[in-house]
């Protein structure tokens, strides 16, 4: 910013000296002169002009970028957006609770059409009771996958000792003779739980499936016995041994290791198929329908809870939007009053300045009065003597923005005094207006259910 020079420099800028030397040596200025010299008017104009009008441009700078930053505040509007909380809330709630609903909708009439189908299944198949399976399937396959891991530890040991590859090739063979048994287990489990069904002709065959199954799972764990004593005779021809001694005598083992591999295989088998059976409703296709039904429900009670938790959070957020409203509208007001404080002390200043320049000028006058003395012996007769600033004919500056913002300061500091009732009010209408969007899911959810037969009046 442009300031008032010293009187060295600006005796420098002026080349005073040389002014005075030159008025000397042409005998100005004249004791009887009634009239300003070229020395006396370029003083003049050079504080005017050089100085006083920098500094007018960088003051009236200052002023116009106060008068601009205070237009850009927004607190009459967001007054008004904080009075119209209602219409705000409105539009903001208003196409979420409108999805919400129909998403409510959507789950009640999946749900119904599910109960229906389940209905229906338990009246063709003449069911009267609820389903009777295990809910948690992790701990299911874990049993299986513990039955798996210790049948084939047990039987890896008994077949190492007759395998080429010793307890690894004892491993993969004990692998798939399990899982063998847990396919058999599987399937018979599958057919045991067919023997229930309604229908006379698919359980007279889901019987028959399930001997001939048993029958081979004994016939199988039998054969791991005799696969075990042959493995000690010879074990490149085993299989052949085992599969005739198995034809020809089926109990026929002798040896005590054989005989455990037989009773551990067989446990394992009906461990599998009992684990297979009981994780299901014996009744087949009863805990699938069950299964979808219960998850539909626990769709239904999570889309009301989420509705209640969507509308929540949708408070909070607008609360929130209306509390950054309410803290911007202090902010602004602040700058704004600060603002205002700050382009009225820049006129000060400016104030300041004329006088500091007046100042200067004085001082100019008394230098050129003292060298021109010097080099005379003589006063120079009135010199500067009528050098005064015309005030009318300095730049002033331009106050109009800063005139109507003082009328607005006085009209915002009256918003401010009602901004804490106003936000007050704004919160308690969002408060009340979820408290309502709460209410009507309720009553939502309760019609769907009476509607739709999810719950008796």
């Amino acid at each position: 910013m442009t300031s008032i020079p010293a009187t060295k420099a600006a005796i420098s800028a002026l080349k005073v000296e040389q002014r005075v030397e030159r008025d000397v040596k042409a005998g100005i200025p004249e004791i009887d002169r009634r009239s300003h010299t070229e020395s006396e008017e370029s003083l003049r104009s050079y504080v005017v002009r050089e100085i006083i009008g920098r500094v007018h441009e960088n003051r009236q700078a200052e002023l116009d970028a106060q008068v601009e930053a205070r237009s850009e505040v927004e607190i009459r509007q967001l007054c008004q957006e904080l009075k119209n909380t209602d219409a705000f809330v409105e539009k903001k709630i208003g196409s979420r609770v409108a999805n919400l609903v129909s998403g409510l909708k959507r789950r009640a009439q999946e749900l119904s059409a599910l109960r229906m189908d389940l209905e229906i299944f338990k009246h063709r198949n003449g069911l009267t009771r609820e389903a009777i399976y295990r809910e948690s399937k992790i701990l299911h396959y874990s049993v299986i996958f513990f039955i798996v891991i210790l049948e084939t530890f047990l039987n890896a040991f008994f077949l190492s000792k007759g395998s080429d590859l010793g307890l690894v090739g004892g491993f993969f063979q004990a692998f798939i003779i399990t899982l063998v048994n847990l396919g058999i287990a599987a399937f018979m489990a599958f057919a045991l739980r067919n023997c229930f069904h309604s229908n006379y002709i698919r359980k007279v065959g889901a019987l028959a499936l399930f001997l001939t199954l048993l029958t081979t799972g004994v016939t199988f764990v039998l054969g791991v016995g005799h696969y075990r004593e042959a493995l000690e005779l010879d074990a490149f021809t085993a299989s052949q041994l085992a599969m005739a001694s198995l034809w020809e005598k089926p109990l026929g083992i002798q040896d005590f290791n054989s005989w455990i591999m037989v009773v551990v295989s067989g446990i394992a088998l009906i461990l599998l198929t009992t684990k297979f059976f009981v994780v299901e409703d014996r009744y087949p296709g009863y805990t699938a329908i069950t299964r979808r039904v219960r998850g539909m429900q626990d769709a239904w009670a999570a889309a009301y809870e989420d509705a209640i938790d969507n509308v929540n959070e949708l408070a909070e957020e607008v609360q929130d939007e209306l509390a950054e409203r309410e803290r911007t509208i202090r902010a602004q007001f602040i700058q704004f009053k600060a603002s205002i404080e700050r382009s009225e002390e820049i006129h000060r200043n400016y104030q300041e300045d004329i006088i500091k320049a007046q100042g200067l000028l004085d001082e100019l006058i008394r230098y050129y009065q003292s060298y021109s003395a010097r080099m005379m012996n003589r006063r120079a007769a009135y010199f500067g003597e009528l050098l005064r600033f015309e005030l009318d004919k300095i730049p002033q500056l331009n106050t109009t923005g800063l005139e109507q913002h003082k009328r607005d300061l006085v009209a915002f500091e009256l918003l401010v005094e009602e901004l804490d009732e106003e936000y007050s009010a704004a919160i308690t209408t969002v408060n009340e207006r979820c408290e309502k969007v709460q209410a009507s899911f309720a009553a939502l959810v309760d019609r769907l259910e009476l509607e739709h037969g999810l719950r008796r009046a």
